[in-house]
Formats: structure tokens, sequence, C-alpha cells
């Protein structure tokens, strides 16, 4: 139990390391998120008619229960373009909040302890460190899968932004492996 308690502080450290590297260092993330051309003018545009911090989607596609006339106003509108998948939150606040960094730091270390438990429960444990490693590793790929590309396919998602974030995870979870590994282990048998 202390060694993935202790696994998941280190890969958890690990992981929010190389978050800061990937966003706010490296040139991974900042081409894919691109900007409109008069941002002021969008702002003013939305302030008046979005007031929620929501997600807001449009075309709005209609209930599935109304009559396919509906339904087919809908396809179309959405064949023609744009179509928008858009965060929004109406009022400002710091981009870089104390507590966002402490809870951030919080998610990474319990995702890497969930890592550390699945590892101690595995075969892989008793593995060589590399193959602890790959193992871990292995969790970028599942969020990859089942996050990231997923998005890519059904919110249609832009494949730099995709892309991105796929690297970011891999990349990440491999990091984390390489202190998570050295941590988890199976113990020595002692003759």
């Amino acid at each position: 139990m202390k060694k993935t308690v202790l696994g998941g502080i280190v890969g958890g450290i690990i992981l929010f390391i190389w978050g800061f590297l990937a966003w706010a260092i490296l040139p991974l993330h900042e081409p894919t998120l691109h900007t409109v051309a008069d941002e002021d003018a969008v702002i003013n545009a939305l302030k008046p008619i979005l007031q929620e911090h929501a997600v807001y989607t449009f075309p709005k596609q209609p209930d599935m229960s109304v009559d396919q006339a509906a339904m087919d106003a809908w396809t179309e509108k959405y064949k023609r373009g744009p179509s928008v998948m858009m965060f929004y939150k109406p009022t400002g606040s710091d981009p870089m909040m104390p507590s966002q960094m402490i809870f951030g730091l919080i998610l990474a270390i319990l995702s890497a302890w969930v890592v550390c438990w699945f590892l101690a429960r595995s075969i892989a444990l008793n593995a060589p460190y590399i193959s602890r490693v790959a193992y871990c590793g292995m969790f970028g790929l599942f969020v990859s899968l089942f996050t990231h590309l997923m998005q890519w396919n059904w919110m249609e998602y832009p494949v730099d932004y995709t892309s991105a974030m796929i690297i970011d995870a891999m990349l990440g979870w491999i990091f984390a492996g390489l202190g998570i590994a050295a941590v988890v282990k199976a113990p020595k048998l002692t003759t």
C-alpha cells in the first residue's frame, strides 16, 4: 500500500510537471489553439446572448422525437456549416489561480495512484523496469483512445488539436511511468 501511495505521489508530480512543460514551455499545444481575427467583435457579439457558463453548440439538434422534416432541415444546416462547439465562461478569472494549480496536482496524484493500484495488482509488477514503464505508458494510449480519439470522431475535434492531446497523454504517462516503475515493483525475495 505504501508503494502505491508513494508511486502515486511521484507519478502525479511528474504528470503535473509534464503538463506545465507541454502547455507552457514546449510548442506542443499553442499551434492548435486558434484565435479569431477580431476577438473584441466576437466577444461583444456573444456577451448579450450568452450569460451562462456552459458548452454551446450550433446548429442546435432538434429533439429526436420531432418530425422528420425538422431532422432533415437540421441535417442540411449542419452539412452547410459552420458547426460550433464552444466552451464559454461569461465572467473573467485569473488564468493561473493557485486553487486550480493545487487541484490540478491533486488530480494528477490521484490519476497516478490509480495506475499504481492497477500495476500493483497486475502480472507486470514482476516484470522488468522497462516493462512496468510500458505498462504505465499504456494508460496514455487508453486515455487517447477513449477520450481524444472519441472526441475527434464524435465531436469532430480538429486533427491538430487531437494529435497534440494524444502526444501529451502518451508522453505524460511514459514519463510518469519512469517514476512509478521505480517505486512500484515486486518485493525482493529473500532466501
